[in-house]
């Protein structure tokens, strides 16, 4: 059964004012992602349904490529938020398959620019096969994940 997995950060709405600009534009991604050294993505500036995201990062000295979908991108000015849904499509550690343990893991990143707002990584997935023999070692990686991307979108909010 999937589950959201849920990280969350309140800021101020002038900090998550920016954060909501700089999360649909993708030229901006590598700047503000902490733990990503490097990031493909197609030549537009910003997230547009269908389109596939390569994230380069290094995980444990190898080189691992993940493949995001762009599923649904919103904004909106009153308040002023944005929202990008990205689905895994797959991750390679140096040439080979890696990953294969989640069925549709989801990402939905969110930035809401109001009072008793801030941003959000909520992770939507479910064990796959005799993955769910590991279900709890799973649930502490994507609990992972999620701190990560959150991480990541407080940075981009700027001081």
């Amino acid at each position: 059964m999937a589950e959201w997995t849920h990280r969350q950060r309140m800021l101020a709405p002038d900090r998550a004012m920016r954060g909501a600009s700089k999360l649909l534009e993708l030229g901006a991604w590598p700047d503000w992602m902490v733990g990503q050294p490097a990031m493909m993505a197609p030549v537009v500036d910003r997230p547009e349904e269908g389109m596939i995201l390569e994230i380069h990062r290094l995980l444990r000295g190898a080189p691992l490529v993940e493949r995001w979908r762009v599923l649904e991108v919103r904004d909106g000015t009153s308040p002023v938020f944005a929202e990008v849904l990205l689905e895994l499509e797959g991750q390679l550690r140096g040439e080979r398959p890696a990953g294969r343990a989640f069925h549709g893991l989801q990402l939905r990143l969110t930035v809401l620019a109001e009072e008793g707002g801030g941003v959000e990584a909520a992770v939507k997935w479910a064990p796959k096969g005799l993955h769910r023999l590991l279900e709890r070692r799973l649930r502490t990686d994507v609990t992972s994940l999620a701190e990560r991307w959150v991480t990541d979108l407080e940075a981009a909010c700027g001081p």
